[in-house]
């Protein structure tokens, strides 16, 4: 599991646990620690990528704190949860099926400026 924050963001956010074992078919929570560094309140949201991008048609996020805003008083901690499931037809696909281990990777940055460049492109 691979989490990042970008500098814009006073973040600390990691995974609970770093490795997780899930069977196809399986529905998995995983939590994610995130904490508050900076000395106001801020607003992050997150993107989700997974690697190999074969995976994309097998996995479902059931429940997942990515792409919504999240806001942080400054010094607090949550917990923020993934609940994701593989799609069993996963160990059926040629592309797939042989692949024993896949990356989650999660990069949280500041929402205000996400927001003022999404603007600005339209």
């Amino acid at each position: 599991m691979l989490t990042s924050t970008h500098p814009n963001l006073p973040w600390k956010f990691k995974a609970a646990k770093q490795k997780v074992v899930l069977k196809p078919g399986e529905v998995v929570p995983i939590e994610y620690l995130v904490e508050n560094l900076g000395n106001k309140d801020s607003t992050g949201i997150a993107t989700f990528a997974y690697y190999p991008k074969e995976f994309g048609n097998y996995i479902s996020k059931l429940n997942c704190f990515c792409y919504d805003a999240q806001t942080l008083k400054s010094g607090e901690e949550d917990v923020f949860t993934l609940v994701l499931m593989v799609d069993p037809e996963v160990t059926k696909d040629s592309k797939t099926k042989k692949t024993k281990e896949v990356t989650i990777q999660f990069n949280f940055f500041n929402y205000k400026e996400y927001k003022e460049n999404k603007e600005n492109k339209i």
